[in-house]
């Protein structure tokens, strides 16, 4: 009897310990050892329970505050949780903190150095400092994975046409430009056919049609098509916003100009492509 008793004290003790670590989201996190695959020294990657699927789906909403809110509260208790950190580098990367999403996404990598989104991130970061061989060879090993999502094989395929657009501007011979500028509105339409439900590869697309000459396939209506789709998935997404007003400005409908530049200035006023807008108004 008295063993009994003190396995039953023990057994409560127990499930106390296991209360006790568990928040309002339904996170269960004990120091020292993980509930999911073990990838290196410190990170790791939990099992996707509701919490964790939600803050993905605002990512993809692009409801960016509300997704970095949630990483933090993870990260508090789960503090090397590999889909909380890249949510919060990710983050970070849209809002041009790119020296803290870097940091951030290096560590993911050197614990998982095959973490596609992570990747697709850093590719993203590398092509903005117009470093397009490092990206390039980034989406590679993303196109190289044996477990490539389809919205990840989306995003690469859309920064293909990211990077080949970039190289296409980057000055040198006629022929440089023709050999990566015929490139990208194929890479484009590749991401759309592959994921059509992310806003990202209608941006893409649509801000290729708008500023593309018509020869190589720009087109003002396909633009603006491609451009209110991106805002119909994720209307909080300011970029898209932008690229919005801007077609209309190119259409000559200054009231739709307006509307929109005022909806993306609302979102995030600190936005690359929403302060270019604006100063085409001038």
């Amino acid at each position: 009897m008295k063993k009994k008793a003190i396995l039953l004290i023990l057994g409560i003790l127990l499930s106390l310990c296991l209360i006790s670590a568990l928040n309002m989201s339904g996170y269960l996190f004990i120091s020292g050892w993980g509930n999911g695959r073990f990838l290196g020294a410190r990170i790791r990657a939990y099992p996707k329970n509701a919490f964790i699927t939600d803050t993905l789906r605002l990512l993809k909403l692009r409801k960016d505050n509300a997704a970095y809110l949630n990483s933090e509260q993870i990260l508090n208790l789960e503090p090397y949780n590999i889909d909380a950190l890249w949510i919060k580098a990710e983050v970070l990367r849209r809002k041009n903190n790119y020296k803290n999403s870097e940091e951030l996404l290096r560590n993911i990598l050197n614990d998982d150095p095959e973490h596609n989104p992570s990747l697709i991130s850093l590719a993203y970061i590398e092509y903005n400092a117009n470093k397009f061989d490092e990206a390039q060879r980034l989406i590679q090993r993303v196109l190289k994975s044996k477990d490539l999502e389809r919205e990840e094989q989306a995003l690469a395929f859309m920064m293909l046409g990211a990077i080949n657009s970039g190289r296409a501007q980057s000055g040198g011979w006629i022929f440089n430009k023709f050999r990566y500028g015929t490139k990208i509105k194929g890479y484009f339409l590749k991401a759309r056919e592959i994921a059509p439900d992310l806003p990202e590869v209608h941006l893409a697309l649509g801000t290729f049609y708008l500023y593309a000459p018509a020869l190589v396939g720009g087109n003002l209506n396909k633009a603006i098509s491609e451009l209110e789709r991106a805002v119909s998935i994720a209307p909080e997404f300011a970029t898209a916003y932008a690229r919005l007003a801007q077609a209309y400005k190119a259409k000559n409908d200054m009231a739709k100009y307006n509307l929109f530049l005022n909806k993306a200035k609302k979102l995030d006023p600190q936005d690359e492509t929403v302060k270019k807008a604006e100063d085409d108004k001038h």
